[in-house]
């Protein structure tokens, strides 16, 4: 079959994959459930023992060994996964899709539907070991833990479907599907904890932009805003509050905030309103809808033709004095979505750094930070190492996360949500229920998605001083106040163990790269000589300016889309744990002050690796003084 028909073959799948995920009440599908479909409807037209070949479960000799002798009465699938346990076929899943029927293997894409909170249908939902959950907010569905268990219901007569507890609950026939046991016992959980507790579910909600409900003007706005926003590769979204009521709208790229281009910069005091109420709602931040007088955030998985994005919410009412208007600030913290790995090597890092971060991915044991303020990448060059450590290992090796919230996928890794906090006893089991999970769990790598207290910070010394390697992330200027911070975040009687358990520290910062076409190059003056003296003399370092720099045109060009920048580059700093770093540390601990032996263990500097930028003629002296 030649490359043409490959693709022709390939797009009409995707076509009838996507007709059959719309009949499942998807508008939207994430690439998981379009695959999904895809097998759904390849199982129609393939014998179940050539679907598990199909799907490399097993090879086509083991399944016609294993049906050679299979009994008449016994299904194949069943049959084969007795004969072939090595093979790790996944039954439950195989079952539903040589039956027709949708198999969801993650079930945070959806969410709980508020039947749930019903006594008589929760209790239902334990008996069929099932949870009732909404596709997009509108569609809902019923998803069993076993197949038989689907049947089952569906085979119910008429007076028993006009008493369930379910379907009187609903008003409607709802979907029915499969998925894992374990996250449904899961929902299962939380709802009974949260019947018990009188709370509210604190899982994201979806947005799915082309919804009939979404099609209100101030929903509109916001998608508009959003999409343009995740169209120019913006990290951030303020909305101001002026003290008429009016909001202006900003985004930050390259590090610094700018109006929206091609839509509305300002909204009037009534769309302003009704916007933050939606984002509210939303987000979950204020599900009663009234009035907030202290601050409160949220999160919303946001889908629409652009694309898929997580969004970190952060409201702040102002509180103005006299004001008859309830003026709130809003920080919208954008996360695009994607399965795809991260390539260490493309991140257009150092190559020393990627050279010492390939190395420690090698290793069995030991903690890597990466430090840095927010926005600066952390995330993203935690994703390329950890992208690195399955090129290395590949699956003889297991990684788990543990993060709160989820921001972005990571293939390779089993992600875990921290559970809210409502169903902990208090803040620091969130974090020790899933410790002692992922001990059971038998690790290799452990990705903590941040240290933000003393619970996450013993979380990964417990980890990394127990035979597993850890990454995890920090905010801090650089290397050695990534130290002090984390030091001070255990207690006195870890801290030596944390001292032997950290591999290497790394800050980090985006700097923004001048656009190559329309840049100008003039004398150094003195004004910057004495400039960068006066930053040389706070860092405590040494550098001298080249007699050329490069400029930022604040017009640009067509290029950069007159931006005068070309996107932007991490820079680093690296602090290698080694003996000597470690006894220095460990001297420190008994107030001997061994700062500078750790500061010139350093490999490479914040601002060596800044300088280097700026010979290269890549980057403007403003952006040296970070």
């Amino acid at each position: 079959m030649s490359d043409f028909d490959s693709h022709v073959v390939e797009d009409a799948q995707n076509h009838e994959a996507l007709k059959h995920a719309a009949d499942l009440g998807w508008t939207l599908p994430p690439k998981s459930v379009i695959e999904m479909c895809k097998a759904l409807l390849m199982a129609r037209n393939i014998p179940a023992g050539e679907l598990l070949v199909h799907l490399n479960y097993i090879t086509h000799e083991q399944m016609e060994r294993a049906m050679a002798r299979r009994p008449e009465t016994t299904s194949v699938i069943q049959w084969v996964a007795q004969q072939e346990p090595s093979a790790g076929i996944p039954v439950e899943k195989m079952l539903a899709l040589v039956s027709n029927i949708p198999h969801y293997e993650d079930l945070s894409m959806m969410t709980v539907h508020s039947v749930m909170r019903e006594p008589d249908a929760l209790k239902r939902a334990d008996e069929c070991d099932a949870a009732v959950m909404v596709i997009e907010n509108i569609s809902p569905v019923l998803v069993f833990a076993s197949v038989n268990g689907l049947l089952k219901f569906k085979s119910m007569g008429r007076e028993d479907r006009a008493n369930d507890p379910i379907l009187k609950a609903l008003g409607e026939e709802p979907g029915l599907a499969v998925g894992l046991r374990d996250e449904i016992s899961s929902v299962l959980k939380e709802m009974h904890s949260l019947s018990a507790s009188g709370g509210s579910s604190e899982a994201a909600n979806v947005w799915n932009s082309e919804s009939s409900e979404n099609r209100k003007e101030e929903a509109r706005a916001v998608s508009r805003l959003l999409d343009h926003a995740l169209t120019e590769g913006a990290n951030d979204i303020a909305l101001l509050p002026n003290p008429n009521g009016e909001m202006v709208v900003q985004m930050r790229k390259f590090g610094q905030m700018m109006r929206p281009k091609v839509v509305a910069d300002t909204w009037s005091s009534e769309l302003a309103s009704q916007i933050v109420n939606l984002l509210m709602s939303k987000s979950g931040a204020n599900p009663s809808n009234t009035v907030q007088r202290v601050p409160t955030d949220g999160q919303i998985t946001y889908r629409s033709q652009v694309g898929e994005a997580f969004l970190r919410l952060s409201f702040i009412p102002l509180n103005h004095l006299g004001s008859i208007k309830n003026l709130t600030s809003v920080s919208i913290r954008l996360l695009p979505r994607t399965e795809a790995s991260v390539n260490l090597e493309n991140l257009r890092l150092d190559p020393t750094v990627v050279e010492q971060l390939s190395f420690a991915m090698q290793m069995s044991q030991g903690l890597v930070m990466v430090v840095g303020p927010t926005n600066s990448g952390k995330s993203t060059t935690i994703a390329g190492a950890i992208g690195e450590h399955v090129k290395l290992f590949g699956e003889s090796q297991k990684r788990l996360s543990v993060e709160d919230p989820i921001e972005r996928l990571v293939p390779g890794v089993t992600q875990i949500n921290a559970p809210p906090a409502k169903l902990a006893a208090d803040e620091s089991d969130r974090f020790n229920i899933i410790l002692k999970a992922i001990k059971r769990h038998d690790p290799d790598m452990i990705w903590v998605g941040e240290v933000r207290d003393t619970v996450t910070a013993e979380l990964c010394v417990a980890s990394a001083t127990t035979g597993h390697l850890v990454l995890s992330t920090l905010h801090a200027n650089h290397t050695l106040m990534g130290y002090d911070v984390l030091a001070k975040s255990v207690p006195e009687d870890k801290r030596f163990q944390l001292i032997e358990s950290i591999s290497m520290i790394i800050s980090q910062r985006l700097i923004k790269l001048l656009c190559t076409a329309c840049h100008t190059v003039e004398d150094t003056t003195e004004a910057d000589y004495k400039m960068f003296s006066r930053y040389i003399d706070s860092v405590g370092e040494q550098a001298d300016l080249p007699d050329k720099l490069a400029r930022y045109n604040p017009v640009g060009c067509k290029a950069c889309n007159y931006e005068g920048f070309n996107g932007m580059v991490p820079i680093n700093e690296v602090l290698p744990f080694n003996r000597k770093v470690k006894d220095a540390a460990i001297e420190m601990l008994n107030g001997k002050n061994s700062r500078d032996v750790m500061a010139e263990a350093r490999t490479v500097t914040l601002l060596q690796a800044s300088m280097k930028l700026l010979r290269e003629k890549r980057i403007d002296i403003k952006d040296v003084l970070i």
